[in-house]
């Protein structure tokens, strides 16, 4: 057995091992990774709901290319405690700031909540980022239960994280069923391809005729919400110059977010929406992320 075909058996047992009895929620975004995990799904004959949360920031081929290639996917609009639609226009003023590496409140927002209280695929892997091998295994939970947490802690087969989530990092049988005992009682994802490279993923896709969304061969490395904080700079201007009318729908939400920023008579370094704009880019004009907070780590 090759190398990939010994990865691709290895995540299809993964899935087929933690299939819940109510079926899967996919995290479905479009993206290289999730069109491998939904054809891991149908190649493991696992049940599942794909679901594509609207976050209104992603580059409109992605959403034509979800729409035209994968009409089983549901669409999902976030919404906050009231019911109303969330969007990232409405999100920024909201939370007075705009979203940063450090603070990402556009992915709870907008992406993370959706699938709760289900058992949840997602495309992540280790190659992505070193924040992703310390805090994602093949399957995340994530819990308040101390006494879980000290149960899990002292089991080799686990690593806790530093965020009261718990991180299988293995296969073996004794760990599958712990996560199988717990699952039910806290938020889950099971990461089926977490081990594997870039190139995994784009030769599983080649060689096996799975439809992807053209941006990456049109100098996108990577495809979500566009001007992404935790992208590069340079991608990130890349983004706006092709989508000029997303860099207008951002300085349009900066400035109701410096408008209830002085309502709240709260410090405010940035006059117009542009500054805020090059603040959050890195474009030379950085007051700082210390700056919004006090010692406690509430707005300024």
């Amino acid at each position: 057995m090759s190398e990939m075909s010994e990865k691709v058996f290895k995540s299809l047992e993964r899935l087929k091992a933690f299939e819940p009895e109510e079926g899967y929620y996919l995290a479905f975004s479009g993206g290289k990774d999730s069109v491998v995990c939904k054809a891991l799904l149908d190649m493991a004959k696992c049940k599942y709901d794909a679901v594509y949360r609207v976050t209104s920031v992603d580059p409109p081929e992605l959403v034509r290319f979800i729409k035209d290639e994968h009409p089983d996917v549901v669409r999902e609009v976030p919404r906050d405690a009231d019911g109303k639609p969330m969007t990232m226009w409405n999100i920024i003023p909201r939370h007075l700031m705009p979203p940063t590496r450090i603070v990402r409140y556009c992915c709870s927002d907008l992406k993370e909540s959706g699938g709760d209280g289900r058992m949840t695929v997602t495309g992540v892997r280790w190659a992505e980022s070193s924040n992703r091998k310390q805090n994602q295994g093949i399957v995340t939970f994530v819990t308040k239960n101390k006494e879980l947490l000290k149960e899990i802690g002292d089991n080799p087969d686990f690593l806790r994280t530093i965020k009261g989530g718990v991180v299988l990092t293995n296969d073996n049988v004794e760990s599958r069923r712990m996560v199988e005992q717990c699952y039910k009682r806290h938020k889950t994802t099971v990461n089926p391809i977490i081990e594997w490279s870039d190139k995994d993923v784009w030769d599983f896709i080649k060689s096996n005729g799975i439809p992807y969304c053209k941006l990456y061969d049109e100098g996108f490395d990577r495809i979500g919400c566009i001007n992404c904080p935790m992208a590069r700079r340079r991608m990130r201007e890349f983004e706006l110059a092709r989508y000029p009318k997303y860099l207008t729908a951002y300085l349009n939400a900066y400035e109701k977010m410096i408008a209830r920023r002085k309502e709240k008579g709260l410090k405010c370094d940035w006059e117009r929406p542009i500054d805020v704009h090059n603040w959050s880019i890195e474009n030379g004009v950085m007051v700082g992320q210390y700056n919004l907070f006090d010692e406690e780590g509430d707005y300024l």
